[in-house]
């Protein structure tokens, strides 16, 4: 899942997504957390460098070319290494992650998700609408114009542009434990170097296994008051 300029193949082709569930506020968050809540769509480039060479160092193991996977398997670790301090880690624990509504996470083990805060590394992120907007001039022109500011490289102005038109918008994250995805990649990179390599497959592909889902919904424009809600303000003024 690449973050592309507000990922036109969902938003241009005017199909309707499911609503995801809005992401309650946790009791008490770090730093940290409050920044990756707050700034949406960030994700860390490290993060996601490591896992392409994740991929890469596998499909060497499969092709029988050691020596491409040991050097792609030592590019993660180093990748992720860089990613700890580049400001996009961010405390929850895996039971308090929204996956998107309808699907189920990846849980190979078939264990409970943890209930204990652990560090998450953003690897990736997609903006994505969840309405069906098409039917709505002003919504598509809004969408439109987000769209070309988000090519231009103005994220903020184009979730502004949203909010004015009242359009739906969510990220989607996808999100990698940071310290148990270090600890697999460095078992990889060391039963790579013992001629291990069926073994250091198994230990990247627990890291890809441990790849979850986090939904953080953007809030809109306020929605306009109802009949019913206008005539009781109303009633309520004229009896006070």
């Amino acid at each position: 899942m690449l973050y592309r300029p507000l990922i036109a193949s969902a938003l241009l082709v005017g199909v309707a997504l499911p609503a995801f569930a809005a992401q309650p506020a946790p009791a008490a968050s770090t730093p940290a957390q409050q920044a990756a809540n707050h700034d949406f769509g960030k994700f860390s480039a490290q993060g996601f460098a490591a896992f392409a060479d994740i991929r890469q160092a596998r499909l060497a193991i499969f092709n029988g070319d050691p020596g491409v996977a040991k050097k792609d398997i030592g590019a993660a670790a180093a990748a992720l290494q860089k990613a700890q301090t580049d400001g996009t880690v961010f405390m929850k624990a895996e039971a308090d992650l929204t996956p998107p509504q309808g699907t189920t996470e990846p849980n190979p083990d078939n264990n409970q998700p943890g209930t204990t805060a652990v560090k998450w590394l953003p690897i990736d992120a997609a903006m994505v609408i969840n309405e069906d907007y098409t039917g709505n001039a002003a919504k598509t022109a809004g969408v439109a114009k987000a769209d070309a500011q988000l090519k231009a490289g103005h994220k903020s102005q184009a979730l502004q542009t949203l909010k004015l038109a009242a359009v739906d918008v969510s990220f989607n994250l996808e999100v990698a434990p940071l310290a148990q995805s270090m600890t697999w990649v460095d078992d990889a990179e060391r039963l790579a170097d013992a001629g291990q390599y069926f073994e250091a497959n198994q230990a990247l592909k627990h890291a890809q296994d441990g790849i979850r889902f986090d939904v953080q919904t953007v809030a809109t424009a306020p929605a306009p008051k109802t009949a019913d809600a206008s005539a009781a303000g109303h009633a309520a003024k004229t009896n006070s």
